[in-house]
């Protein structure tokens, strides 16, 4: 065998390929971390050498509580988290699958450090993929906007984020999200931007619109948790359409069927300068400034309210 067929043999598995991300969840070393209403099974993939585990355990918990407390309650009963180790200093890239049950996959770097983690947002974008039904890739959309406009919101509640902060990421991205002049509606899009921003503000105005619609007794949480508590979370395949008939039903009105309707089939451009300022969000040369006294001020307050 030579040299190079040899290193290639020797090297450590990437686990870019799904399977062997389930079989080392199945056959190496596991942690478990009991979480209310689930369990975290945690493998430090080939031992992960270099990794400082006493950090990534702390930085596991956070995402966790955050994900618990937006939920009522860790949305999946049994979730499986491969950290692999890279060189670096940041939390890597992750990747969320059900077919086999809940898992992920994510790379930590070996020199990152704890504020490193605090800043990290992946992995409770992650968790949050868990905890809905996996839809059709047409709704990519849907379940890449949810944990991008539910992600900061979760960390909020749970003290790990600062309200502005919540914020201000929405008035940067969201824009970006936008449709362009040759785009369609949000079915089917691959643009990056329309993926995540166009999404989330699609949730975003859902938060809005539901508040109105059932004169502020129900919020979009409301509409998720009925979506997790009926699905089970991304192991089991609904359509969009069940999606929003289940959190309508929640909520007590047609708004997300509606909303679902408009953005998937045709070109929607949502008035972002107004749907900010009814919440009081003002962006003032790159400062974030709230105004009180905005019809839906109190909406804004309640979405990042720390949560008990």
């Amino acid at each position: 065998m030579g040299a190079a067929a040899l290193a290639q043999t020797n090297a450590a598995p990437t686990y870019e390929d799904p399977d062997d991300l389930y079989a080392a969840l199945a056959n190496q070393p596991v942690e478990r971390i009991a979480q209310a209403g689930g369990e975290i099974a945690l493998v430090f993939a080939d031992g992960a050498p270099g990794v400082d585990r006493e950090r990534v355990r702390a930085w596991i918990g956070q995402a966790a509580d955050a994900v618990t407390r937006y939920f009522g309650r860790f949305p999946v009963q049994h979730y499986g988290l491969l950290v692999i180790a890279q060189d670096g200093d940041s939390v890597g890239h992750a990747t969320t699958f059900g077919y086999a049950g809940s898992a992920t996959r994510i790379h930590v770097g070996r020199s990152a450090d704890t504020a490193a983690f605090a800043r990290d947002w992946i992995l409770t974008h992650e968790m949050l993929h868990a905890a809905l039904p996996d839809l059709p890739r047409r709704a990519l959309w849907l379940q890449e906007g949810n944990a991008t406009y539910i992600e900061p919101i979760a960390r909020a509640r749970a003290g790990y984020l600062s309200e502005r902060e919540v914020w201000r990421q929405s008035l940067v991205g969201m824009p970006k999200g936008e449709p362009g002049p040759d785009d369609d509606g949000m079915n089917g899009t691959k643009r990056w931007a329309r993926l995540y921003w166009g999404g989330a503000t699609f949730w975003l105005q859902a938060e809005v619109d539901i508040a109105r619609a059932s004169g502020g007794r129900h919020s979009l949480r409301d509409a998720m948790r009925a979506i997790n508590r009926q699905s089970g979370g991304n192991h089991v395949d609904w359509t969009p359409e069940q999606l929003m008939a289940a959190g309508d039903a929640a909520t007590g009105t047609n708004t997300l069927t509606r909303l679902y309707t408009r953005f998937a089939g045709q070109r929607v451009v949502t008035d972002l300068d107004s749907l900010f300022a009814s919440l009081g969000i003002v962006d003032r040369d790159g400062d974030v400034v709230f105004d009180d006294a905005a019809p839906l001020a109190h909406l804004r307050r309640s979405l990042t309210r720390r949560a008990a």
